[in-house]
């Protein structure tokens, strides 16, 4: 650890490259430090050369150099590294022997694999592994002679990282030419055969399905049958990554010899494989009556690839799904129809709208909204429709498409003030309504449509529109809601203000302010906290929020809302929160917590003329302050806290705790999910007294008389 510091430090270098001549001489020095000598291997990497292979080689037995050296031998492009790395096989032990076993591995070094097969029957079984992993990057006819025989080894660990070499061999023979597949898939299948952990069982697997093509479709499909989950999670990988002559055909005429357990999942499968070749075989698919659930899985799995990979062709087969008297199905194919094709099948689900009825008009109309079609005409014909499932359907796709030019057709819809509308009607325009709204936000038309709608309409209708308001967000929008908080009108007033309370952006103090400003207002306390909530929640620059919360003190004229303000100055701690603090200590009323958190802000800061002046206005008398006893928890569950808070008090009536969260302050929560508490017991100037402070309140004792 010592040296890794010292190295990142880097103390001991100028910015100058040494020359190599020069940093060969700092790996030869006896009196070089090793992090130097560490550096130096890191900046041999890349300025090295042939000239320094032996000196950063003699660093190879060493624990703490070997992985540094190793950095500038596998780097340096010269054929002495690895014969420096070779040589080191015989002249190192141990971990080093490991890392240099490992480098040969990443240099694949043919010259290599007879001394790695020598190591693989290592009784150091680190050794052994790193053996067989090179082995396998090495490859070769030669590195997998050695790593078969060593399948046989007797120490499952190591047999495992053999078979990992093994499969790293296959793989580079599948991706080497066509003709070695064989070659691969004869190595799978030895893995296959071989008693090992279940990850290379995987691996294995899925190397024989591929390295076999067409012809690896029986083993995916036998494995689809394993009972290992992991196996049948990888046949499935496989159905994804199969290519070759004839594999997309074969693939679909093995759908009747999957199990039914897989059978859906299959399905998908091929359909993420992309192919337009599948489609007919889907489209069939989703046209066979589906009566148990298996065949409902395969139907709505079918569903979703001709969503993919359909076209307006499809149409047909998706609107009979959509229409589906099963509901799972139903969903499947509404989903299927929001999403299939592009402007084409857009086009072509328009027209058909306009020509059918019933319960495919209003399968086309989910799709017009889902899909974002500009089909005014359809949907606003559709809205009067006598069919109230068709209306509703039309009046939700308006919410996604409409235009400002429909949206007073929505808000005489949401308003429900014309004769014979239904309550679901009016829940359905309402929702439209608020979503064609929150999409033009920006647009200020949009606001002064619905502030005029609100002159029209009754105090339910009103509150409704206000709430929508609050749904947009935005400037207009706040500065409708602003108008409503101020009306004569008690019922807007309290709307207008709850919703400025949950307000997510900072410009609604503003707002908050000006009510807060009225002295009048029922709901100016409300105000007053909803300002509070943003100034102590609200990400902004330091800045802005030492205005705001000094400005804040004007109105608050409760000690609760002081309290507040207090909050966010400990929060956000500056030498303007400090002087706030220092002012509020003035007020009686909450003069000792102003003070504690005065001193906790000032804990915070440097020590300038500033903040020291600030301090001196808190006129704090020492005194002879002693905790007799305290504890915290719940009534019955608390610890004894008593050394801890003797540690902490000092000579003032308030206690700053080392952490303000009471349970890392007190070693970890005593009572878990519990309202916690902290009773102390204690002396000031002599005289007794006792206190109780909720979890994480300032700690400001009392003086007793």
């Amino acid at each position: 650890m010592a040296l890794l510091l010292a190295f990142h430090s880097g103390a001991a270098f100028s910015d100058e490259i040494p020359s190599e001549t020069e940093m060969i001489a700092i790996l030869t020095s006896e009196d070089t430090p090793k992090a130097d000598k560490a550096i130096t291997c890191k900046r041999l990497a890349v300025f090295g050369s042939a000239d320094c292979i032996d000196s950063v080689a003699s660093l190879l037995p060493d624990p703490e150099l070997n992985s540094w050296a190793r950095i500038a031998l596998e780097a340096i492009d010269d054929p002495s590294s690895e014969t420096a790395l070779l040589n080191a096989v015989s002249t190192t032990e141990g971990l080093p022997l490991v890392g240099v076993i490992q480098s040969l591995g990443v240099k694949r070094s043919a010259d290599a694999v007879d001394a790695l097969t020598e190591k693989l029957a290592s009784e150091d079984e680190l050794v052994a592994k790193a053996a067989a992993m090179s082995l396998g990057k090495i490859g070769g006819n030669a590195a997998i002679d050695g790593l078969k025989n060593a399948l046989a080894d007797s120490r499952m660990n190591v047999r495992s990282v053999v078979a990992e070499g093994l499969i790293r061999c296959a793989e580079a023979a599948v991706t080497a030419s066509s003709e070695s597949s064989a070659e691969a898939t004869a190595l799978y299948d030895l893995v296959l055969e071989t008693e090992l952990p279940n990850p290379r069982k995987v691996e294995a697997t899925r190397g024989a399905i591929l390295s076999r093509g067409r012809d690896g479709i029986d083993l995916l499909v036998q494995s689809l049958n394993s009972d290992n989950k992991r196996i049948r999670y990888i046949a499935l990988t496989a159905a994804r990554e199969l290519s070759g002559y004839g594999v997309s055909d074969a693939l679909l005429a093995a759908r009747d010899r999957v199990p039914k357990t897989q059978a859906a999942l299959y399905v998908i499968a091929l359909g993420d494989r992309g192919e337009s070749s599948m489609l007919d075989a889907m489209l069939e698919t989703i046209q066979k009556p589906a009566n148990t659930d298996t065949q409902i899985d395969i139907k709505t799995a079918a569903l979703g690839v001709v969503a993919r990979i359909g076209n307006a062709t499809c149409l047909d087969a998706l609107i009979a799904a959509a229409t589906d008297s099963n509901d799972v199905v139903a969903s499947a194919g509404q989903s299927a129809l929001a999403i299939v094709g592009d402007e084409q099948v857009d086009a072509e689900i328009v027209s058909r709208a306009k020509k059918v009825q019933g319960i495919e008009l209003e399968a086309l109309i989910q799709a017009i909204g889902a899909r974002r079609i500009s089909a005014i005409d359809t949907l606003v014909s559709a809205v009067d429709n006598q069919d109230t499932s068709i209306a509703i359907a039309a009046m939700t796709a308006l919410g996604n498409v409409a235009t400002i030019d429909e949206l007073p057709i929505l808000i005489e819809r949401a308003m429900g003030t014309q004769s014979g509308v239904t309550e679901s009607s009016k829940t359905a325009a309402l929702k439209a309504l608020r979503a064609a709204c929150v999409r033009m936000s920006d647009d200020a038309e949009c606001v002064a449509l619905l502030e005029s709608a609100m002159a029209k309409y009754g105090r339910d209708e009103q509150l409704v529109i206000v709430e929508t308001f609050a749904e947009m967000g935005g400037p207009d929008a706040l500065a409708a809601i602003e108008k409503a908080a101020m009306s004569s009108s008690l019922d807007l007033q309290n709307a207008a203000t709850r919703l400025l309370g949950g307000w997510m952006t900072v410009d609604a103090a503003d707002v908050l302010m000006r009510i807060s400003q009225q002295p009048n207002h029922v709901y100016r306390i409300r105000a007053v906290r909803g300002y509070l909530r943003i100034v102590r929640q609200f990400r902004m620059p330091q800045k802005q929020r030492n205005e705001m919360t000094a400005a804040a003190v004007a109105i608050a004229d409760r000690d609760d809302e002081k309290r507040l303000i207090l909050d966010a100055a400990s929060r956000y701690p500056s030498v303007a929160m400090l002087k706030i603090a220092v002012e509020l200590s003035e007020q009686a009323s909450i003069e000792n917590e102003a003070q504690a958190v005065a001193l906790q802000i000032a804990q915070k800061l440097e020590s300038t003329p500033a903040v020291e002046r600030l301090l001196a206005k808190l006129d704090l008398q020492e005194m002879d302050v002693e905790i007799t006893h305290a504890t915290y928890g719940a009534p019955d569950e608390n610890v004894d806290v008593t050394a801890r808070l003797q540690k902490q008090v000092g000579k003032l009536p308030i206690i700053l705790l080392d952490n303000p969260n009471y349970d890392s302050n007190f070693g970890g929560d005593p009572a878990p999910g519990k309202k916690k508490q902290l009773h102390i017991e204690y002396r000031i100037d002599g005289k007794p007294g006792k206190a109780v402070f909720n979890e994480n309140d300032a700690i400001v004792l009392p003086v007793p008389n």
